[in-house]
């Protein structure tokens, strides 16, 4: 009997018309949903037949209206409406989600409420409607929490709530990934599901530090321990300064989980960089990012180019604490009277002199 991951392999390897004939032998209308949007999914993103699209849409549409049961119905609604909003449907995937949020509204039972609005939340993050997916998150889990039920069928739907935000973030580049990770971390560690809690901090951990470039494959690919497939797959989406930060940012990463070999990464980063144009954002950016990875002088080098006083004050000053902090204490006085503000210049002295009386 043919399965959904049977049929995503098929896909992932861009086996389309063989992926196609085996969808049509599931026998979950919401599986066969699910692999169409896949399908339209890895179509768009892998320039594939895009002819097709149309017809997948319009076999989407006649399934969801052939789901029985609001519940059902919502889910069908919600997947065919993030489908097309992924190919570019915009004003048809407004409609199909609020037909998801109206079918939604018709089921009775609060805790079976809340896990559809937290399908349809998830199916908005991965059209790309965060902001909007967050708001029906917290729909979804007020329905949950105040229900009037046991108390065991209350943590099964806020689990499940916390399920799919995480699922939610790990499909968002870093800068809106991190909100998701936030919300799924705070369940779990509540709910004291601490190995999961675990996993999604690492998650949110992983997303702070590769912020720029943080797209979901890049940080897929650096949580399983691909760091070279990982520099292949930035080298192939960025180039300049991004593919720069963006090496910086991996090289950062794999320090912090203690692979020695982020030392070539940085070298790598420098290499690979071809015609950088520096901003104050980016100077900034390089600056921090090589201050946290030890390596002080390339950083003053890069924080010394930032022509905003402000900017340029911060920057050193974070390299002068890094240098105290390594007891390298004449060094950082003498590079915090680089600091131009007088204010953060006078702080920063201070900090020098108090990291150093106690360490005595």
């Amino acid at each position: 009997m043919t399965s959904i991951e049977d049929v995503r392999t098929l896909i992932e390897r861009g086996y389309y018309e063989e992926a196609l004939e085996k969808i049509i032998e599931l026998e979950e209308f919401l599986d066969k949903l699910d692999a169409l949007r896949d399908l339209v999914s890895h179509i768009v993103q892998h320039k594939g037949p895009v002819e097709w699209i149309p017809d997948l849409i319009e076999d989407m549409e006649y399934i969801s209206k052939r789901l029985k049961g609001h519940e059902d119905k919502a889910v069908g609604y919600g997947i065919t409406a993030s489908t097309l909003a992924l190919a570019g449907y915009h004003s048809d995937a407004a409609e199909f989600f609020e037909k998801a949020l109206r079918e939604a509204k018709k089921i009775k039972d609060p805790v079976g409420k809340g896990e559809v609005l937290a399908n349809i939340a998830y199916e908005l993050a991965v059209a790309g409607y965060p902001e909007e997916s967050l708001g029906i998150f917290d729909t979804a889990f007020d329905s949950v929490i105040n229900a009037e039920t046991n108390y065991r069928i209350k943590v099964e739907g806020v689990l499940r709530i916390g399920e799919l935000m995480e699922k939610a973030g790990d499909t968002l580049p870093s800068k809106n990934a991190i909100k998701f990770y936030s919300m799924a971390f705070d369940i779990f560690d509540k709910l004291h599901v601490n190995q999961r809690a675990a996993l999604v901090e690492k998650k949110m951990k992983l997303a702070t530090t590769v912020y720029d470039v943080g797209l979901p494959q890049i940080r897929k690919a650096l949580l399983e321990g691909r760091h070279h497939y990982t520099l292949a797959l930035l080298e192939k989406i960025y180039d300049g300064t991004p593919l720069l930060i963006g090496a910086l940012e991996i090289a950062l990463w794999m320090k912090r989980v203690n692979n020695p070999e982020y030392v070539d990464v940085v070298e790598y980063a420098f290499e690979k960089c071809r015609n950088p144009r520096f901003t104050k954002a980016n100077l900034q950016k390089i600056a921090k990012l090589l201050t946290d990875l030890g390596k002080l002088d390339m950083a003053l080098e890069f924080a010394k180019r930032i022509e905003e006083p402000m900017s340029r004050s911060e920057a050193i000053r974070g390299i002068v604490l890094e240098l105290a902090g390594l007891e390298r204490f004449t060094e950082a006085k003498k590079i915090a009277e680089l600091i131009p503000d007088p204010r953060i210049r006078e702080q920063t002295m201070e900090e020098i002199t108090a990291i150093e009386g106690g360490g005595r």
